[in-house]
């Protein structure tokens, strides 16, 4: 009885010991990404995320195809409108967002805005504001219908009319890629001790669209630029390009940041002479936000060459400068600096030219990035002779 005892009392320690061993590897086993998602059309392009991903802190990415597509249409009083959607992340660990530009004639600028989808509806919404700050006044609203098939199209109301805007046949389509590098580190011991999140990913994002156009108007556009990013030498390697995953153990509270640096590329604008493009730039290294940054080219579609602004305006003109500078100090008093910058950036429309300055550049953070509109009519003293300006510049 007593050999049966000691035996069973062995038997039970090896069991206990066992379960032991056990507990522990299964605190220290990684678990692997198996809820990684990735989400392709027939027109867009995505590489798979590697089957050995790693998800911490239940975390799940989800990846969806990037995509830009142009729509043209004409609304009443045969004024024409050109909307550019697009997909793609946007910063702040914020995931996909669906956002676009419209122009419609005779307006001073391009208009942003953004679509959702509510889960009932089978369709995506979006309001276009004259100024997100007068919600009231509401320049349209967009519908849009069957995302990435044959069938889509934009239902647009403008002045209580409803219209419906078909994908362009002669814009360039683009044909888009995401190169993304991330890195997550895992923090789960700092965070028990309340000094740091569950986990602090290191995110670099770069957003491509490659031009794909059959129209013959825009042979030299599409030969001469033919992405909307300039690295195309990366682009002609999209084969070899990884979603590179990693996980790193924090060992002190040095280990624990948060970083992102994001790039995206669309057209913002588009005619027989005019193709505009936007670059928006975001970085965050910590602290209460990130710096971002918009910048524009323009190019001319007959030869694809960039437009440098003083090859279209006499920007040297001292009556130029002066006109110039009043103009912002008229537009934004006491806010400025004494000596005012000349913008970097800037964009071309039919009507005028827009000057764009980053955040910080002209005034504070909460001042965003001013936005100065010249009509051709006061730009006429300063527009240089057999210009691309001629053709909007007639009258």
């Amino acid at each position: 009885m007593k050999k049966h005892l000691f035996v069973l009392l062995i038997l039970l320690f090896i069991s206990c010991q066992s379960n032991k061993k056990e507990d522990k590897k299964e605190l220290i086993v990684t678990n692997k990404a198996n809820e990684v998602e990735i989400e392709e059309s027939n027109d867009s392009l995505i590489y798979k995320i590697a089957e050995d991903s790693i998800v911490i802190g239940g975390d799940t990415l989800k990846i969806e195809a990037p995509f830009i597509y142009s729509f043209e249409g004409i609304l009443d009083s045969n004024k024409k409108i050109q909307i550019h959607i697009s997909n793609k992340l946007t910063e702040e660990y914020g995931g996909y967002w669906k956002s676009g530009n419209l122009y419609i004639d005779g307006e001073n600028q391009i208009f942003g805005f953004g679509i959702i989808k509510n889960k009932k509806d089978n369709f995506y919404t979006g309001e276009v504001y004259y100024d997100r700050d007068e919600s009231n006044k509401i320049i349209c609203n967009l519908k849009l219908y069957n995302l990435a098939s044959k069938e889509m199209f934009i239902e647009c109301i403008y002045n209580k009319k409803k219209y419906k805007i078909y994908p362009s046949t002669k814009f360039p389509s683009y044909k888009c890629y995401d190169k993304i590098d991330y890195t997550l580190f895992d923090t789960r011991e700092a965070y028990k001790k309340g000094n740091a999140r569950d986990y602090t990913p290191s995110r670099d994002y770069i957003f491509f669209g490659e031009i794909l156009s059959n129209d013959k108007s825009f042979e030299a556009l599409s030969s001469n630029l033919k992405y909307l990013y300039a690295d195309s030498l990366s682009i002609k390697d999209h084969k070899k390009w990884k979603h590179n995953f990693s996980i790193k153990k924090s060992v002190s509270d040095d280990d624990n940041y948060m970083s992102e640096s994001l790039y995206t590329s669309s057209p913002i604008f588009i005619d027989s002479n005019i193709y505009v493009v936007s670059g928006y730039w975001y970085n965050y290294m910590g602290g209460a936000h990130g710096l971002y940054h918009t910048s524009y080219d323009n190019y001319e579609v007959s030869t694809g060459r960039k437009i440098a602004i003083a090859q279209i305006l006499n920007i040297k003109d001292e009556n130029f400068i002066e006109f110039y500078e009043n103009r912002i100090r008229s537009d934004y008093g006491d806010a400025v600096p004494s000596t005012i910058p000349f913008a970097n950036t800037y964009y071309i429309l039919p009507t005028g030219i827009t000057f764009s300055y980053a955040p910080y550049e002209l005034v504070g953070f909460a001042g965003g990035e001013p936005h100065i509109f010249l009509s051709y009519e006061e730009l006429k003293p300063y527009i240089l002779k057999n210009t691309i300006l001629d053709k909007y510049n007639s009258n």
